[in-house]
């Protein structure tokens, strides 16, 4: 079909090439046909080929903040800071024609706090095919980066990996889990990454846009330095609502810097690359709820009040005030289906 589409749009421009009068000689006129053919068949093999498969182009990389938006409403409980700097970053990020830098975040907070769903949800808004996108990247600290005697390789590897998708696509995305499980050093590698510049030249290539990229970053380091503020402002009378990031941001920084893990003394922190330190507040009892809701939600089940409160009996709180769900909502999906599944069996 492509070859026959091209051969009809040989014919058009020889015949009006005919219709010049000879002011075209036929050297230059099958000249011009074959450069006329030569780029329709070329445009046309790429516009079928991104038909196929995942192209580095705005309809498979959609960057949709006015989604993510609705998706971290409907989905994320408890997090009214991370809901307002997540997105206004990303928005902003994506506003820039010629960004400085690469967007950098770092999410930190207990476990089932949200930082992994919330890592998720921005893949689904930001690709088509969500985390399932070949411009997706995720590493996990325990598994890819433990060893300290392994230190050098792993640096080697992962810029070497992070040229490659750079190549592949400028707007790609790094998700980084575990980091607190991270061989120190390693993440140093990322520094000529996320430093101000516009490109980095590599190998045979000597320039590589890399400042449309986004990197990510879960621990769990900074959460008791969260906890503890949070519960001071509410010894306070502050609401929780009322907490900002300011009341959080230096202290999850110097937490990160200082604590064991991949940011332990790091230069991404040393020099200032990390532009957001996102706090996740610890959930308390009327979050977790909502989080079991939400469980029962997924498998279009209305609950009744005693299911709910069944799913609850397995949470339990941080001394010595109580407020403070210890897992978050970590295991609820898992104690929900087991509720659902245990009813269904007795009846």
């Amino acid at each position: 079909m492509r070859l026959t589409s091209a051969g009809v749009y040989c014919i058009l421009f020889t015949v009006i090439l005919q219709r010049c009068d000879g002011l075209i000689d036929p050297i230059t006129g099958t000249i011009a046909v074959g450069f006329v053919s030569a780029l329709y068949y070329g445009y046309n093999r790429h516009s079928t080929r991104c038909d196929r498969e995942e192209c580095c182009e705005s309809r498979y990389i959609k960057e949709d903040i006015p989604y993510l938006y609705t998706i971290l409403r409907k989905n994320l409980f408890g997090q009214h800071i991370v809901l307002k700097t997540v997105l206004g970053a990303l928005a902003a990020h994506r506003a820039l024609v010629d960004p400085p830098k690469p967007l950098t975040m770092s999410f930190h907070g207990l476990a089932g706090t949200g930082k992994n769903y919330v890592a998720q949800m921005i893949a689904e808004a930001y690709f088509l095919n969500g985390q399932k996108s070949k411009y997706y990247y995720f590493f996990n600290g325990r598994a890819d980066f433990p060893l300290a005697s392994r230190l050098e390789s792993y640096q080697d590897d992962l810029t070497n990996k992070i040229f490659e998708a750079l190549i592949r696509c400028p707007d790609s995305m790094f998700v980084f889990d575990e980091v607190d499980m991270i061989t120190p050093g390693v993440l140093d590698a990322l520094v000529p990454f996320l430093d101000y510049g516009h490109s980095l030249s590599w190998r045979e290539y000597p320039y590589i846009q890399k400042n449309s990229a986004v990197y990510i970053f879960l621990s769990n380091t900074g959460s008791p330095e969260i906890v503890k503020t949070l519960t001071e402002l509410w010894m306070q009378g502050k609401s929780r609502n009322e907490t900002t990031l300011s009341d959080f941001e230096s202290l999850i920084l110097t937490g990160a810097f200082n604590e064991k893990g991949g940011f332990h003394k790091s230069d991404t922190i040393r020099t200032n690359l990390i532009d957001h330190f996102v706090p996740f507040l610890p959930l308390e009892e009327e979050h977790v709820i909502s989080c079991v809701k939400a469980a029962f939600a997924k498998l279009s089940i209305n609950p009744t009040p005693e299911m709910i409160k069944e799913a609850m009996t397995y949470v339990s709180y941080s001394p010595p005030h109580n407020i403070y769900a210890k897992s978050g909502c970590k295991r609820v999906e898992q104690k929900v289906k087991s509720i659902v599944y245990q009813r269904q069996f007795n009846n």
